[in-house]
């Protein structure tokens, strides 16, 4: 029996050690905010601080202290200092999200990073697949906090290939969230590193009683009339995709709990699963092939050069395919592999993933000085990423050249053939060999697959209670590790490859010059490749394996001490601190296997390079909450926080970090607020302990010195890149429009640093019940950022100034070209991460929940309305790539060098019905802004003023999302919906500009269609 598949087994487990906790070390619950009702919560979100009012279980009148996200200080009038959006656990049902993620990136406020995002539906070249991640402010993810109940979570991927390490929310499991805080702006000094552009914190479901079951089923529907694709797919002669339902998913929990002790003790315990079934590219028109734009404003069908082509690594002669046994010039007739690879059918849209969670929580009340809590969280989850089929890649052979040795007496080679590879009657006597850039796609050997199994553990025990006075103590240890196993199926072996392409005529037939194993590997012929050849070539199964670990001990002691009388002369409640220590280790080791630790898998991203790190970091940290006047004229409350952190790094870092922020209520009606926060992120293992490797990249799409470059440089300019004036427009140009990177680690890097500052004000009038709104301005300066110089920007500088601070960046192969496979070829352009950046980030959140119950206007027997909107617009989303140049601004934009799409307004806006007849009607309008090429800007170093025919500006778009819930009873919930009904298509995005491996458009969009849903909850 397999431990990693039972998860019955592991449920079992789980149920025994909570039981053996409920006498061990069980866990009190922080008290949290009420179950969202029909008022200010019934859309799923409260504007700016915690819903809710006393918390469940008080009598009337007693009011509850509450932890609000973004200070340790309990406070009972549920205000915060900086912006906080709260999403209910309503918002799940209503929107059918059961994948964490899912529901959180519709908020405004998150984006979806084409370049570095992961998610269900990212890019399946980008590298790790089972992962979700949080870009807020679209900063990235590394710098937005995750908390599970106010502490941090681990990293949850420990591939070398994602070189952003960030939580996985996938391990968060969506149905016993009970609400999530997103809070904006910087928040170190609270919780330390990383909360640079926020912080979102998971607050789950506790002290449950009774046993819940739910169940939910959903399928995609696309209707297929993306008329502009459909034109390109036929003009190519390839099929056009029929309407369908795909992409079945279900989610099955149960949930169950029980009181004990007198109710001073509670125990949780949970078990998820979900499926989700793959959905390929191919599967949709305006996705089914490469569109790129042609001089006339249209979109073709493009696509690989790696699939039929040969030709010299010097660039000389013609570019060749085979058609039967002879070379043709490429391009010309019909060839088999055609003369360019369409990958998209292929590859992956939604990652074909299972997953399964269970846990418990747990606590215990012994006395009020002793509440023994404890948390258990495992997730396994296991993904399958498909993409195109391997084969031979330009550029990435195993010779000095990134090309492949074929010996002119190659029996498989034609007296034409061996004539146009410039194999003369000596050459061919003597067996010399050539060496060729080959691109052939492995058509016979069908797709790569790579399999992620995540196993994740999250263990919690502590206790809190009384100390003395007006102090309460919380001590609590965490142990958190994530293990990756990864598999890569279906590539070629470098070796092998070159190998089998060594052939002389033995007496049976063609036989290896290596001998062995080896089978010859004909692919100079129509049809010559054997399943003999294909079962050597193709490497087995390449294995790595990966382990992340977290280890805390904190300990935070608060007190109110109005107690002891110490409070401004002017209010009525006194001085609230918390203060405290925190000691962190973290831990990352990544082991590819030898096959791929060398190299040898041809099409794998370059080498898989191992890691093995630790950071480990002490930190003190005290705040301070002082209500400075309260109930005077036009001062309802004037209140004063104040937080300082200072941390001491394994690495030779030492950071302080503090916070200021004033509230002022003029009335109960109204609140404004301003705060100013210093916040820091550390390095991370990887950005530290990396080796350097090469692998391919979109951002720089084509050498403009090399062969059909679209807009090619002058030969001045070229020769500071490092070619020859004989190598000018003839060697190579980048293939499938990448071209190098060598990417690796530096140990002299220093922390971010980050300068936030938020005004705004939030306001629940009295003349007009049930509203609640507020309006933020936010402002993120960032410092050092630890970044590469953008790879574009070092090509263009050294074309134009020959500044040997950019052109010592350019690293060209001895065959002169701008991409190749390992650090010693060269070939790539150096992109390894410096504190070199700067950055800005600004913009306005507006929120607002209304609740109109229908006799409040004299209608009765209806029941009520609730709104609830959430917009954000986006000012500034500034970039200063070194220090000196110009800063450009990506607000409003989309390309490679702004990553993804950047529009400068985005809202949703949620309306429910809530019937007298048990049942609840939702519709939810997304609003996603247009944005404009940054090409065709005059921003400094991305803009040229130009007018893309196709692509200058992607057009709003709208979806209309519906559902119902209805409840018959007390026992029963049954819930449908419809996402996206209208089935609206995202705007297609030229390849070049989007990038390789995405579906001609950006993942921030719904790339799927319609999504039908259906579930019930049974309580009892």
């Amino acid at each position: 029996m397999g431990r990693l598949d039972q998860p019955n087994w592991l449920l079992g487990t789980s149920a025994l050690a909570g039981a053996f906790l409920i006498i061990a070390a069980p866990q009190v619950a922080a008290a949290q905010a009420p179950p969202p009702g029909t008022g200010g919560t019934a859309g799923g979100a409260t504007p700016g601080a915690v819903a809710g009012g006393a918390a469940q279980g008080s009598s009337p009148g007693q009011v509850e202290e509450l932890i609000v996200t973004g200070t340790r200080i309990p406070q009972p009038n549920l205000t915060s200092v900086s912006p906080v959006q709260v999403v209910t656990a309503q918002e799940v049902s209503l929107g059918g999200r059961t994948v964490t993620a899912d529901f959180l990136n519709q908020l405004p406020q998150i984006q979806q990073n084409a370049a570095s995002g992961l998610g269900a539906t990212s890019n399946p070249l980008s590298g790790p697949g089972g992962v979700a991640t949080i870009d807020l402010r679209g900063l990235g993810q590394t710098r937005t906090l995750v908390l599970v109940d106010g502490r941090r979570l681990g990293v949850g991927d420990p591939n070398t290939g994602n070189p952003n390490p960030s939580p996985d929310i996938n391990q968060i499991p969506a149905q016993l969230i009970e609400r999530v805080d997103v809070l904006t702006g910087g928040a170190s000094a609270t919780y330390g590193s990383d909360a640079i552009a926020g912080v979102v914190n998971f607050i789950m479901r506790r002290n449950f009683e009774g046993f819940q079951v739910d169940f939910q089923e959903s399928v995609f529907q696309h209707d297929q009339d993306n008329d502009i694709a459909q034109g390109a797919l036929q003009e190519g002669g390839l099929p056009i995709p029929r309407d369908r339902m795909d992409g079945l998913s279900y989610d099955f929990s149960f949930v169950a709990g029980r009181n004990f002790a007198d109710d001073r003790g509670n125990i949780t315990g949970y078990y998820t699963y979900h499926r989700q079934e793959p959905v390929y590219q191919g599967a949709r028109d305006f996705s089914a092939c490469q569109l790129n734009i042609g001089d006339d404003g249209q979109p073709f069908c493009a696509g690989s050069s790696n699939s039929n082509l040969f030709y010299l690594s010097s660039g000389l002669g013609e570019d060749l395919a085979v058609s039967g046994n002879q070379f043709v010039p490429y391009g010309t007739g019909t060839t088999n592999p055609p003369a360019l690879f369409n990958s998209n059918p292929y590859n992956s849209l939604i990652q074909d993933n299972t997953r399964t969670t269970a846990g418990f929580f747990a606590n215990f009340e012994l006395n009020r000085f002793f509440e023994f809590y404890s948390d258990f969280q495992y997730m396994h989850d296991k993904t399958n990423v498909q993409i195109a089929p391997s084969g031979l890649f330009q550029g990435g052979g195993p010779s000095p050249t990134g090309g492949f040795a074929v010996n002119c007496n190659n029996p498989f080679l034609s007296a034409q053939q061996q004539g146009a590879l410039g194999c003369t009657p000596d050459l061919v006597a003597a067996g010399e060999t050539v060496d060729l850039f080959i691109g052939r796609r492995n058509v016979e050997g069908g797709p790569r697959g790579s399999l992620y199994r995540h196993e994740s553990y999250r263990a919690v025990f502590g206790s809190r209670g009384d100390l003395f006075g007006p102090f309460r103590y919380d001590l609590y240890g965490s142990y958190y590790k994530t293990q990756l196993d990864q598999t890569l199926t279906g590539y070629l072996g470098q070796t092998r490859t070159q190998n089998a392409l060594q052939a002389v005529q033995g007496p049976n037939g063609p036989v290896c010059i290596s001998g062995g194993s080896c089978v010859p590997y004909n692919i100079f012929q129509e049809g010559g490749v054997t399943q003999q050849a294909l079962d050597y070539i193709i490497l087995p199964a390449a294995t790595s394996t990966g382990e992340a670990t977290q280890r805390i001990v904190e300990g935070t002691i608060t007190g109110d001490l109005s107690q002891w009388g110490i409070r401004s002369p002017w209010a009525n409640d006194g001085l609230g601190v918390a203060g405290g220590f925190q000691y962190r280790k973290e831990t990352l080791s990544f082991q590819p296997d030898p096959q791929s630790a060398l190299g040898e898998l041809s099409g794998g991203s370059g080498v898989a390079t191992p890691v093995d790190g630790d950071i480990k970091v002490w930190e003190g940290f005290a705040e301070a909450r002082l209500p400075l006047i309260q109930d005077r004229p036009f001062i309802d409350e004037l209140q004063l926080e104040v937080g300082y952190r200072f941390s001491s790094y394994s690495i030779d870092i030492e950071t302080n970090t503090y916070k200021v922020g004033l509230q002022w209520a003029p009335s109960e009606d109204i609140r404004f607020r301003t705060s100013y926060q210093q916040a820091i992120r550390a390095p991370n293992i990887l950005e530290l302990y990396t080796p350097s490797s090469v692998t391919n990249t979109s951002q720089v799409s084509e050498d403009p010195c090399a062969a059909n470059a679209t807009q090619p440089a002058p030969l001045e300019q070229c020769l500071r890149t490092g070619i020859t004036a004989a190598q000018y427009g003839v060697i190579p140009q980048c293939p499938s429009g990448q071209c190098a990177v060598l990417n690796g680690g530096n140990l002299n890097l220093r922390e971010e640093e980050a300068k936030t500052f938020s005004v705004g004000f939030t306001t629940r009038p009295r003349f007009l019940t049930g509203l609640t709104a507020s309006v933020d301005y936010y402002r993120i300066n960032l410092e050092g950022t630890i970044s590469t110089v953008p790879l574009g920007v070092t090509l263009q500088r050294c074309l134009e100034t020959g500044s040997e601070q950019f052109c010592s960046q350019i690293v060209r192969s001895s065959a002169g070209t701008l991409f190749g496979s390992n650090a010693a070829s060269g070939g790539y352009i150096v992109g390894t991460g410096v504190n070199i950046g700067s950055g800005v980030a600004s913009g306005v959140d507006a929120q607002i929940n209304y609740s109109l119950p229908f006799e409040r206007v004299g209608v009765t027997g209806w029941g009520a309305l609730s709104f609830t909107f959430s917009g954000s617009y986006l000012i500034d989303a500034k970039t200063t790539p070194l220090p000196g140049e110009d800063e450009y601004n990506c607000a409003g934009l989309f390309g490679p060098q702004c990553q993804t799409v950047n529009p400068r307004w985005r809202h949703t806006l949620r309306v429910n019905w809530e019937t007298p007849w048990d049942l609840l009607v939702s519709a939810a309008w997304r609003h996603f802004g247009e944005a404009k090429l940054e090409t065709d800007t005059n921003e400094p170093t991305i803009g040229e003023n130009t007018v893309d025919p196709f692509n200058h500006l992607l057009p709003d778009r709208n979806y209309l999302d519906l559902s119902a819930v209805w409840s018959p009873n007390e026992v029963l919930s049954i819930r449908a919906g419809v996402n996206n009904v209208l089935d609206t298509d995202p705007p297609i995005v030229n390849a070049l500009i989007a990038g390789t491996g995405l579906p001609n458009t950006y993942p921030s969009y719904d790339l799927l269609g319609r999504r039908l849903f259906f579930g019930f909850t049974t309580r009892f």
